[in-house]
């Protein structure tokens, strides 16, 4: 696309030279002679040769001209919003699954977030990618799953069977389920969980507990729960569209609570028993009751993201040379794209020691460092290239030097820690594979790893100049937004921007909005505590009559929740109400959630 873009630059060029040069012939014709043109052809190969190469290079500056030079943007977005720039990477769902008998598991074991999967080979080469939520693997089994329908007062109700593994012991506060299936199965059942339960009994061995309905927790909306919350130059606000427009299965999570140290011995048989309230969406159980089992609801899951630590090959610095290409590893050039640079450090040989030197991005916050490592810095510069090995090269380094011991070729190095993706080598993995479709850099012994879902493409954000500066406008949110007069449409408009894949569905649940007010409202941050009064802003969203038809919707209201509640400052509070057009029925208060923001 690039290079057909670029290839018709470079013929407007060469023709409007030609018949420049043919106005040339016709006015100058004596010092066209000696240059061996006629009307805009030249005789002599040379002087072809010559304008062939102008013509070249004005192609370049014209093409960058009309993409109202990408350098100015790239360098805002790569200061403010980094991952603007970058792919979203390919995710999955990922199952853990211990065996019964070769696990030996008899207690909780906890497998920390971040931990490294690697798929089977794909021509050739291992896709890596890193979990997102802590995984607690408990020895039970999910072994009923009924979804029925209560005639005396005809109020459907879901009824969990958990069986203790022999010799094992559960010890756990909670119970983690991932909702599995077609997207309109689990939009309908997540509602309903989350928002729309009368009552949540919990029964262990016949001894039966009355638990809070509102103690079902959601998850993936909090601190660290991010598909890239590992990279803390991205706004935490933005990696929740990401995560919502991008891979919205990682909402898919529910916590069921357990009761106060609770203890279940071996072969426990525990029982939850969820009554759903007479609603709208509850009336679309009767579309799905029958579909509705053990392969819906799936322990010890967690999404997984195309993403792991890499050490580039060392650059060796050259006087003539002014960027170098960033190459992950030459041993797999196309399988092992650069998602970010993280850290890039110069290597100085003195004597028998090697001192490490950081060298701080140019576009960064460390110029005014009096330490006097920040002599030299570096820039970045993304776009696709061709070397002699035929490697394409998407990402280049440059240093800008101005300290009193610059690079020298004979004695320094630099080292750059990335971090990378396999890029589009991930979505040609297959799932469901007998014996596994991953393995654990961990020990796990008698534990397949399965994917639940293939994995994801990965998005590429918009090239063109316009989106670019549309996703810098958006950044001023806070302040647009909060003003009330053009809410709605601002809020629309950031909306749309993440929607880069043009997905229906989404544009769908965007145009349910209808109308926002906003209101100062006062309030207490803790509710028995009368010390904590403090202003805030009541955020009222109105959707179209659609929205009550919509199995997407209470997610969406979720996100909205937690999504303007970023943008609140310290010491304030944002509280959002939710309805559909004027039914009353429709009209949710959402829970006050204090500010996080500072504002300098």
């Amino acid at each position: 696309m690039y290079e057909n873009k670029f290839l018709s630059y470079y013929q407007k060029e060469l023709t409007h030279l030609k018949k420049y040069g043919a106005a040339f012939s016709r006015q100058f014709p004596k010092i066209a002679r000696r240059l061996g043109m006629s009307d805009g052809l030249s005789e002599d190969p040379h002087v072809e040769r010559i304008i062939e190469s102008f013509a070249l290079l004005t192609a370049q500056i014209q093409q960058r001209l009309d993409e109202d030079m990408p350098e100015v943007t790239d360098a805002l977005l790569t200061v403010l919003a980094p991952h603007l720039l970058r792919q979203f990477p390919s995710v999955c769902i990922i199952q853990m699954l211990p065996d019964i008998k070769s696990s030996a598991m008899t207690a909780k074991n906890l497998i920390k977030s971040g931990t490294e999967l690697f798929s089977k080979p794909v021509n050739s080469q291992v896709c890596r990618f890193r979990t997102l939520y802590p995984v607690m693997l408990l020895p039970m089994t999910l072994q009923k799953t009924q979804l029925t329908l209560n005639e005396d007062d005809m109020s459907w109700q879901l009824e969990l069977g958990f069986t203790v593994w022999p010799g094992a012991v559960v010890e756990a506060d909670r119970i983690r389920l991932y909702i599995n299936g077609s997207i309109s199965i689990v939009n309908v059942l997540y509602s309903l969980l989350c928002s729309e339960l009368k009552s949540l009994s919990f029964a262990a061995n016949g001894t039966w507990y009355q638990l809070a309905p509102e103690d079902i927790q959601a998850v993936g909306f909090a601190f660290g729960e991010g598909l890239l919350d590992r990279d803390s130059s991205i706004s935490p606000a933005h990696t929740l569209l990401q995560d919502y427009f991008f891979f919205p299965q990682k909402f898919h999570f529910i916590d069921l609570p357990l009761p106060p140290n609770f203890v279940a011995s071996s072969n426990s048989e525990l029982t939850y028993r969820l009554v759903f309230n007479h609603c709208q969406t509850a009336r679309l159980l009767n579309n799905i009751a029958s579909i509705i089992d053990t392969d819906v609801f799936r322990l010890n899951c967690t999404p997984a993201i195309n993403l792991f630590e890499q050490r580039a090959e060392p650059i060796t610095p050259h006087h003539e040379m002014a960027e170098y290409a960033v190459k992950p590893d030459v041993r797999y050039k196309s399988s092992m794209e650069v998602w970010s640079i993280d850290n890039v450090y110069a290597l100085r040989k003195q004597g028998n020691d090697i001192v490490s030197r950081p060298i701080y991005p140019l576009f960064g916050l460390d110029h005014s460092r009096s330490d006097g490592e920040a002599g030299i810095f570096w820039q970045a510069i993304q776009r696709k290239w061709v070397d002699e090995q035929d490697a394409a090269h998407s990402w280049f380094i440059a240093f800008c030097d101005r300290s009193e011991q610059p690079l020298e070729p004979e004695s320094d190095m630099v080292s750059i820690s990335l971090t990378c993706t396999n890029g589009d080598l991930a979505t040609y993995l297959l799932n469901g594979d007998p014996a596994g479709d991953f393995e654990s850099e961990l020990p796990l012994s008698g534990v397949k790893i399965q994917a639940l879902t293939r994995p994801s493409a990965p998005l590429r954000p918009p090239i063109k100049q316009a989106a670019r500066w549309r996703l810098i406008s958006q950044l001023s949110l806070n302040h647009m937004l909060l003003n009330g007069t053009r809410g709605c449409r601002v809020l629309k408009e950031t909306l749309a921007l993440y929607n880069f894949n043009n997905s229906p569905t989404n544009e769908r649940l965007i145009n349910l909005i209808d109308r926002i007010e906003v209101t100062p409202v006062t309030a207490r941050l803790v509710a028995n505590d009368p010390r904590s009064m403090a202003r805030g802003v009541q955020v009222r969203i109105t959707f179209t009559d659609a929205a009550g038809d919509e199995p997407g919707y209470f997610l969406l209201c979720r996100f909205l929740d937690h999504f303007l509640a970023l943008y609140a400052p310290v010491n304030s509070f944002s509280r959002v109400v939710t309805s559909i057009g004027s039914q009353e029925e429709s009209l949710r208060q959402w829970p006050i959630r204090a500010g996080r923001l500072a504002w300098m």
